[in-house]
């Protein structure tokens, strides 16, 4: 009595599908972490913000894009030396107030001086 079922289920799943979702995952990620690594990293505060009492140096761009340093008005020749004769040693942070209508090449120029001394820098907003 060789009672045997001859419709038998195969419980297989086939792996090509599945290792092609790896590879395209594993693409994805490798590209977004090259995009994200390549941008500089800016901190941008919140608007709606409570501000802090701290002696930090302040560098304000006019729409004429005329540079001052502690309110006092600088050259872009002398804008490297001006912010390192008035920052803070223990606190090197540089906090920007940039017109809206001043150039973004000005803007680049403090941000520049900024990022090669490694000093932080905060660029102001006003509040909505």
């Amino acid at each position: 009595m060789g009672l045997s079922s001859q419709n038998k289920i195969k419980v297989e799943s086939g792996m090509a599908s599945m290792t092609d979702l790896v590879f395209l995952l594993l693409i994805f990620f490798i590209i977004l972490s090259t995009m994200v690594s390549s941008g500089h990293k800016v901190d941008l505060p919140n608007g709606k913000g409570s501000t802090t009492e701290k002696a930090t140096t302040k560098v304000e761009i006019t729409q004429d894009n005329q540079f001052s340093v502690n309110n006092m008005t600088v050259s872009s020749q002398n804008l490297a030396k001006a912010i390192s004769d008035a920052i803070d040693p223990e606190d090197k942070t540089v906090e920007l107030y940039c017109d809206k209508r001043a150039d973004f090449e000005s803007a680049a120029m403090v941000i520049d001086v900024v990022k090669q001394n490694q000093w932080k820098i905060v660029i102001k907003t006003k509040s909505n």
